[in-house]
């Protein structure tokens, strides 16, 4: 029992590192010459390599073909070129700190309304109160918007509908019982197809960017965020449920807000930390109060011997 907290633990952990990394290296090469088209790009081609020898060579195409195309396409959406395109392109009308606020904060917000609309998980008090600070956090996210010129309102509800998005991926996988190595290579081979298809008809600015460039965002996009972080949040939701699994996001906000302030120069408001520390509040709340009830139901064990 120990051994899988630690593992799940550990997962949560990476996963949290990968999405603070790739927001911040996002916004950085969306700057210059890669669009959020060829980031996308560059996410799916290296991802869609690295599961092809599963897909070929182990159980893969029997999984391919029990999951069914209506399922397989359904998840691309959810969480493959789409999902991913929505992000990038918020990300070139906003900054990393607002995907890394607005996004996550999302994906909170929703699959606690999603796993009580589908699952028919009953979420408890503390969990509504979680979602009341995540929407006020939003909200002052989408008031900062009319104060700072380069905030963009569009930018901010992409992030919204991409936190929507994942939300509904996690809770299908749940429901169609996808294992979390099937999740991840379906979403990944199957979004190189528009991956290709954009490649050779639009100008992505991937052959004007630099060797170095490439190179690193090829193991932050594709490498990280594309394969290993939906491998991660699959393994998380099938561990704990797409619920509990958003609730290793809360500091994804922090750590990239101030890496984007500090590294990129981006702009910082009082209204944006305050929506910031509401978001972190919200995502952090459920799990605080599940470890002080059994740190309380521990205490009240050791007591009575």
């Amino acid at each position: 029992m120990e051994i899988h907290r630690k593992v799940v633990t550990t997962a949560g952990v990476a996963l949290v590192s990968i999405y603070s990394i790739q927001f911040v290296a996002a916004r950085f090469s969306l700057q210059g010459d890669i669009s959020a088209t060829g980031l996308t790009i560059i996410r799916f081609l290296v991802a869609g390599m690295m599961y092809l020898p599963y897909f070929l060579f182990g159980k893969g195409i029997s999984k391919f073909q029990a999951l069914g195309i209506f399922k397989i396409l359904i998840l691309t959406v959810f969480a493959g070129f789409p999902y991913l395109y929505v992000i990038n392109t918020g990300i070139s009308l906003t900054s990393a700190g607002y995907v890394a606020a607005v996004g996550p904060g999302s994906i909170v917000l929703f699959s606690l309304l999603l796993s009580f609309v589908l699952l028919r998980e009953k979420p408890d008090l503390i969990s509504w109160t979680s979602t009341l600070a995540i929407t006020t956090g939003i909200l002052l996210f989408v008031f900062n918007t009319f104060l700072v010129e380069t905030i963009s309102l569009k930018g901010t509800m992409l992030f919204v509908l991409q936190g929507f998005m994942f939300s509904m991926y996690g809770v299908l996988i749940k429901r169609w019982g996808v294992d979390a190595i099937l999740g991840t290579a379906v979403v990944s081979i199957t979004s190189c197809i528009p991956a290709l298809y954009f490649l050779t008809t639009t100008d992505t600015g991937i052959f004007q960017a630099s060797t170095s460039e490439l190179i690193s965002q090829t193991i932050i996009q594709g490498v990280l965020a594309g394969a290993a972080s939906v491998f991660l949040y699959s393994f998380i939701v099938h561990q704990l449920g797409p619920q509990r699994a958003s609730l290793f996001m809360p500091s994804v906000p922090i750590i990239t807000t101030l890496g984007g302030y500090y590294f990129l120069g981006e702009p910082l408001t009082v209204v944006q930390l305050l929506g910031v520390a509401a978001m972190v509040f919200g995502m952090a709340a459920p799990g605080i109060f599940v470890f002080w009830n059994n740190r309380i139901a521990l205490h009240t064990t050791r007591s009575k011997y």
